[in-house]
């Protein structure tokens, strides 16, 4: 019933494990609100029994068993970034002191109880409001505890709006070569989570200031400082890239695509005789290169496919465009990847010298004109299939070639996509 039906916080706020021990609620669901750290200071066994024994009906992930120490829990299918440090380095201990003087960053160094209050020794509440992210005690030995920190605190920054203070920055600088011990999939989950925040224009500049962009994706390294030499930039490219990334909306396919689309201007910079320069082919060279950034992350097949594409389509829509080649972007994109394609060309536009290049379009008024003709088709989507082919006649080769064509004639809205119209086309032109 309601009153068996408890949460984990009522065992914490009445203080049920006195007097054998204390429990405190730690300040690390402030910047992850599915996170829940539970400071103890008895045996976990005994902890548990207590916790079941409440009635606990919550539901959490237990990602570790310690002896002693810290409980951290998580809501079902979310997983911990500090469990490497907590499996491998952590030390038992019984003192909520000692606990927050070995957590990362004083806004995560706070801890709460009704009998004893908010417990901050190292003024996390203070950096809370001014938005500053430091380090907890000595900055260096917790990035030597866990390299992986450098990345947490620029997920920190993106997410959150916080900045970094000058002593977690000198920090990073000096121990930032550490990341290269993390394995990649540690580095490529932070990497993505930082991505998506709503301050990641000014998280990259960090990241480039202070050298760690370039130990993730070393190919970066080039933009620095890129002068594009083209009257539709008035932005270096490194700052092109970043606006863009910042104005498309925060889905983790189209910050990939927008952080990659043009890592292969340097490569391919060419001047005509006025001293204008041009990238003719980067969409085609930059696509390659975002596959293989994208594999050496680890990233999803899937995302690095969808990412490859809207890079080597992305210039497309910058040309004019007929219905017929709209539909068919359509039907080979489909509907989510070509609403991608089109954010991020709004955000690349607007990113330009607007002087010169007009961000105004009919794209989004276009893409639903051709949803609402059902343009959204493949040759699997035809109503003539393989096999009123074969009765026909046709055989082998004919029979894709022919389903190409049905599938190109109806792109160009010039027959309907029912069976006895296809027929009426086929048996005009082949069995006539």
């Amino acid at each position: 019933d309601a009153q068996e039906s408890r949460g984990l916080g009522d065992v914490y706020k009445r203080q049920e494990l006195d007097p054998v021990g204390k429990m405190y609620m730690n300040s690390g669901a402030i910047v992850d609100a599915k996170k829940y750290d539970i400071g103890y200071s008895i045996y976990l066994g005994r902890l548990l029994f207590i916790i079941s024994d409440k009635g606990i009906n919550e539901s959490l992930k237990i990602i570790d068993k310690l002896e002693k120490g810290i409980l951290t829990c998580y809501e079902a299918g979310t997983e911990s970034m500090d469990y490497y440090m907590y499996k491998n380095k952590v030390d038992f201990i019984d003192d909520i002191k000692e606990d927050l003087a070995r957590r990362d960053f004083s806004i995560n160094a706070m801890a709460y109880n009704e009998a004893d209050g908010i417990v901050d020794l190292y003024n996390g509440q203070k950096d809370i409001e001014n938005k500053v992210i430091n380090f907890v005690g000595n900055a260096e030995e917790r990035i030597i505890e866990d390299p992986l920190r450098i990345l947490r605190a620029f997920r920190f920054m993106s997410r959150l709006g916080f900045s970094l203070s000058e002593n977690t920055i000198e920090a990073i600088k000096r121990q930032k070569n550490l990341l290269t011990s993390i394995p990649e999939e540690r580095i490529t989950m932070e990497f993505s989570k930082l991505l998506l925040g709503e301050n990641v224009k000014n998280t990259l500049t960090a990241m480039k200031d202070t050298g760690v962009l370039e130990l993730i994706i070393p190919e970066f390294k080039a933009t620095y400082d890129f002068e594009q030499h083209n009257p539709h930039h008035n932005l270096d490219l490194f700052n092109h890239i970043i606006s863009v990334v910042s104005k498309v909306p925060a889905d983790l396919e189209l910050r990939y695509t927008a952080l990659l689309h043009d890592i292969a201007k340097p490569l391919v910079q060419t001047f005509d005789e006025k001293g204008i320069a041009h990238y003719k082919t980067h969409e085609i060279v930059g696509a390659d290169m975002a596959r293989d950034i994208l594999t050496r992350l680890k990233l999803p097949v899937k995302l690095i496919e969808t990412v490859e594409d809207i890079i080597k389509k992305h210039m497309v829509l910058y040309r004019d465009v007929t219905d017929k080649k709209f539909n068919k972007l359509l039907s080979e994109m489909g509907y989510d990847n070509l609403l991608r394609l089109i954010e991020h060309c709004n955000a690349d536009n607007s990113s330009k010298n607007n002087e010169v290049v007009n961000p105004e379009n009919d794209l989004h008024e276009r893409l639903k004109r051709a949803v609402e003709k059902q343009m959204q088709v493949t040759v699997n989507d035809l109503a003539l299939n393989g096999k009123d082919l074969i009765d026909m006649g046709f055989k082998g080769t004919e029979i894709g070639k022919i389903k190409g064509e049905l599938l190109d004639k109806y792109l160009s809205e010039e027959i309907p996509n029912e069976k006895e119209a296809m027929l009426a086309y086929v048996r005009e032109k082949y069995l006539k």
